[in-house]
Parts: structure tokens; sequence; C-alpha cells
């Protein structure tokens, strides 16, 4: 049986693995995103479903926290389920450059620059989370600015968002008898915008 021979040079998979692990470590001691250059190179160690495909750079990355509104609503009839429903809410983010972008989560998720750049996501698919704070998410947008408006999103394609702490409701039951009941819950996350590569 012969034995492939060991080298000292880690695979570019293994690669990408150990700085996704020391990007998770970071984040667990409370540290940011890595840098840009490392967000280009670690996508083989996300899940499939939130991978940026190849093609794309990053164009900037952002940082938000505020507050998201939910309600205890019936989702199913015979038999009633409840779940906790997203009503309504808005972030601050802060890009790379200190420039503001408001965030609005939700069915109809949309970034807007301060320089007057726009985004609406398309499409929106994300990892398992883990039932304390959101998933890892990967959204496909398209640019809706005003004609004739570039700006920082103008050619984004895909909008990450890599970590998240809170914005779920863990500390009460969704119901019949907290049927209408709104809680807001805090949340914090990081995310990723990308471009197609020039």
């Amino acid at each position: 049986m012969n034995k492939t021979p060991y080298s000292a040079q880690p695979s570019s998979f293994v690669r990408a693995l150990l700085v996704f692990g020391a990007a998770s470590a970071l984040v667990a001691c409370g540290g940011r995103l890595p840098s840009l250059s490392a967000l280009q190179n670690n996508q083989l160690g996300l899940l499939e479903a939130v991978r940026v495909p190849a093609g794309h750079q990053v164009a900037l990355e952002a940082h938000g926290s505020g507050e998201l509104l939910y309600s205890c609503q019936a989702v199913k009839r015979a038999p009633y389920q409840y779940a906790w429903l997203l009503q309504s809410s808005s972030m601050r983010l802060q890009d790379s450059y200190g420039r503001a972008i408001n965030y609005f989560p939700g069915t109809r998720t949309r970034w807007v620059h301060s320089d007057g750049s726009q985004l609406v996501a398309q499409e929106s698919v994300e990892a398992p989370g883990d039932g304390t704070n959101l998933p890892q998410q990967r959204a496909k947008v398209e640019v809706s600015s005003a004609p004739g408006t570039s700006g920082a999103l103008g050619k984004v394609s895909y909008v990450q968002t890599l970590r998240s702490v809170g914005g779920v409701v863990t500390n009460r039951p969704c119901v019949a008898g907290s049927l209408g009941m709104r809680v807001t819950v805090p949340l914090e996350s990081d995310y990723v915008f990308w471009q197609p590569s020039s």
C-alpha cells in the first residue's frame, strides 16, 4: 500500500480552514473580521451555501449594531403553529472607510449607502444556525440606485453576513398565550460586500 509523502506545506484547502478557524477564534474573543485579503481566501472554510462564487472580489466590509422587532404570530392552522416573525427593523452600518450604510432586513432586504448607491436582495440563503444568533447568510443582490448613481455599492452583486451576535428571540416562547406579543432583540453583525473581479 503506497503512502502519500508528508508535506510540511499545508494545502490551499487546509490554509483556508486555518484562516477561517483563526477568524472564528478572533470573533469568540470579541474581535472583528479578518482583513479583506483573508476574507477573499477563506471561502472554502465556509459552508457551500453561503460561499460567494469564484470570479468575485471584496468591495468593502461593514459593521453594524441595532435592534430587531419580532411579533408572535400564527403561521399554520390545524394544528396551530406559532413563530416569532420579523416586523420592522433597521440598522446603521459603518463601512471600512467610516461611511454609513442603512440596512433594512426583512422580506425585501435593502442596503442604502450614504453616497446614494443602493442594493436590494433578490435571493438569500443561510447556513444552519445555533438558535441563539442569526446564522451566516449570503444574499444575491442587484443595484437599485437612481439612474446615473454609481457609488460604493454600484457594482456589488453579493452580500455576506459572516458574524452575528444576537438577533434571535431566545428567552420567550411563541405560543397561543403570547399571540401578538412584540419583542425587541439586539443584533450586532459584520457584512462583506462582493463585486465581480475586474
